[in-house]
C-alpha cells in the first residue's frame, strides 16, 4: 500500500507565491470546466426535442450521454500518463476548440454530429480536468484549495444550469440547433482567451515541491476513492440527463420541469461552494461531509420514486444539493497526499466519475422506458455503494489530514 503523507502545512512556491490566492486561475478553471461540460448537457436539456424531431427513443439519448463519459474515461486515462505541460493554457485552448468543432457539427448534422460532439467533447473533457486539478493545488494558498476546488465543480451544475434555462427560453423561438451553433461560438472565444489571458498565462505550473508522495498507483485508498466518484457520478448525471423527462412524462409542463432542474442544479452549486468553504476552514470535516452528501442524494433519489409532484421535486433538489455536491471533496481529498503528483492521482477519481457518468445515463435510459421508478431505485443503490466506498477509503487515510 502505498504510504500518504500529510501534506496539509505544504506552502507552495514559485506561482503561488506570485499569486497567493490563485483565485484567478480557479476563475478561468471554472469557466473552462463549464464549457467543456456543455457538450452532454445540452442534450440532456434537449433530450424531448431532439427525440421528438427525429423520432429517438430514450435509449438512444441515454448512449449519445453515455459517449461523452466513456471518451472522458479515455481522455483521463491518457491524461495519467501524460507529464504536465509547462504552458497548461495551451492544452485547455485545444480542447475548447475541439468542443468547438463538435458542437458546430452537432447543430449541422445531427444524426451524426451529437455523437461526434459526445465523443470529441468528453475526451478533451476528461483529458483536461487532472491538469486543472493539478493547477488548483500548486497554485492556490493551501487555506483556499478546498474552496478552489468546489468553486471549479460548481461549475459542472452551473453548466446543466445554463443548459436548463437555454433550451425553454431559446430553443422555443430559434430552435435547439442555434443554441448549439451560440455555445460552439463560446467555445471558440475561450479557446483564443485561454492562449492570451489563460490562467496564470506565461507561468510554469509546477511550483509545488515534488517527490513528497509517492508515485500514485492501484492503492486501495485511490481504488476507493475512484469508485466513491464511479457511484456518485451515476446519481449525478442519470439526473442531469433524465429528471427533465421525467418530470415532463409525469404531466408536469417543461417550464416547470426545466425550473425545478434549475433550482437543483444552483442548489448544488451552493453545496459546492460551501464545502468548500467549510473544508477549508475545518478540515476535519472533510470525511464527515463527503458521506454526508452521499446519504443525503440516496434519499433524494429516493423520493424521486413517489408519483406526486411535491415528493418528486423535494427529491430533486435532494439529490442535486447531495448526491451531486461531493465532486469538489472528492478531487481534493484524493490529490492532497500526492504532492506533486496531483494531476495523476486525480486521473484516478476522474476516470471513476467519467465510467460512473457513461454507466448513470446508459442504465436510465434502459430502465427508464421499462419503469421510470426502477432508474431512480438504481440511483439510490449508486448513492448508498458510493458512501460505503468513502467508508472504505476513511479506513485508509489514517495519516492524512484533509
Amino acid at each position: 500500500m502505498t504510504t500518504l503523507v500529510r501534506t496539509d502545512r505544504r506552502e507552495p512556491t514559485g506561482g503561488a507565491s506570485r499569486e497567493p490566492a490563485g483565485l484567478s486561475t480557479t476563475s478561468g478553471v471554472a469557466a473552462v470546466t463549464v464549457l467543456t461540460s456543455l457538450p452532454v448537457f445540452l442534450p440532456g436539456a434537449a433530450n424531448g426535442l431532439i427525440s421528438a424531431e427525429f423520432g429517438w427513443s430514450s435509449v438512444r439519448m441515454g448512449a449519445i450521454l453515455a459517449v461523452y463519459w466513456l471518451a472522458s474515461l479515455a481522455g483521463a486515462f491518457v491524461s495519467k500518463r501524460a507529464a504536465l505541460p509547462a504552458a497548461v493554457e495551451r492544452t485547455l485552448a485545444v480542447a475548447l476548440f475541439a468542443t468547438c468543432l463538435g458542437l458546430l457539427a452537432a447543430a449541422a448534422a445531427p444524426a451524426v454530429g451529437l455523437w461526434v460532439s459526445s465523443a470529441v467533447g468528453g475526451y478533451a473533457y476528461g483529458y483536461t480536468q487532472p491538469h486543472t486539478n493539478a493547477l488548483l493545488m500548486r497554485r492556490c494558498a493551501p487555506r483556499l484549495r478546498a474552496f478552489a476546488f468546489g468553486l471549479k465543480q460548481a461549475a459542472v451544475p452551473a453548466a446543466t444550469l445554463l443548459a436548463s434555462v437555454a433550451m425553454p427560453v431559446l430553443a422555443g423561438p430559434v430552435g435547439w440547433r442555434p443554441v448549439f451553433a451560440g455555445t460552439a461560438v463560446l467555445c471558440g472565444v475561450g479557446g483564443a482567451l485561454s492562449v492570451r489571458h489563460g490562467p496564470g498565462a506565461g507561468r510554469h505550473p509546477t511550483g509545488a515541491p515534488r517527490g513528497r508522495g509517492d508515485p500514485p498507483g492501484r492503492d486501495p485508498f485511490l481504488m476507493a476513492l475512484a469508485g466513491a466518484g464511479f457511484f456518485g457520478a451515476m446519481v449525478g448525471n442519470g439526473l442531469g440527463g433524465f429528471l427533465v423527462l421525467a418530470l415532463t412524462t409525469r404531466g408536469m409542463a417543461l417550464a416547470t420541469a426545466a425550473a425545478v432542474a434549475t433550482a437543483g442544479a444552483a442548489l448544488n452549486i451552493a453545496v459546492r461552494l460551501t464545502m468548500g468553504w467549510l473544508v477549508g476552514r475545518l478540515p476535519q470535516l472533510a470525511w464527515a461531509a463527503l458521506l454526508g452528501l452521499f446519504v443525503t442524494g440516496a434519499a433524494g433519489t429516493a423520493l424521486l420514486t413517489r408519483p406526486d409532484g411535491a415528493s418528486a421535486t423535494v427529491g430533486a433538489l435532494l439529490a442535486y444539493g447531495g448526491g451531486w455536491g461531493w465532486a469538489g471533496l472528492l478531487h481534493y481529498v484524493i490529490g492532497l497526499p500526492y504532492a506533486g503528483q496531483e494531476q495523476r492521482a486525480t486521473a484516478y477519481s476522474q476516470m471513476g466519475v467519467s465510467l460512473g457518468a457513461a454507466t448513470g445515463p446508459l442504465v436510465c435510459g434502459l430502465l427508464f422506458t421499462v419503469a421510470p421508478a426502477a432508474a431512480w431505485w438504481a440511483l439510490t443503490a449508486a448513492g448508498l455503494g458510493a458512501g460505503v466506498c468513502v467508508a472504505v477509503a476513511r479506513g485508509r487515510a489514517e495519516r492524512v489530514r484533509v
